[in-house]
């Protein structure tokens, strides 16, 4: 495991040691599992935008008609 360094606004580190006491865990352990989540989610985010980018580039997507039918089905204004 490699170390680093990094600023922490003091009102969020507060927060953080909050949540390392409630949970009676080191603040190092409450700072990577919210780095873990981050870095999951921005990863999973990015592959669902990529995927959705190639599908407009197919064509692959569904015209105003569509969209607008599909909500009315389920009785939703879609505008």
């Amino acid at each position: 495991m490699k170390m680093t360094t990094v600023r922490v606004d003091d009102h969020l580190l507060d927060r953080v040691d909050g949540i390392a006491k409630s949970q009676s865990r080191p603040r190092s352990w409450i700072i990577n599992q919210a780095l873990e989540r981050f870095v999951d989610y921005e990863e999973w985010f990015e592959l669902e935008v990529k995927a959705g980018l190639t599908e407009v580039e197919r064509g692959d997507v569904a015209l105003d008609t569509e969209v607008r039918s599909a909500f009315n089905k389920w009785g939703v204004d879609a505008g």
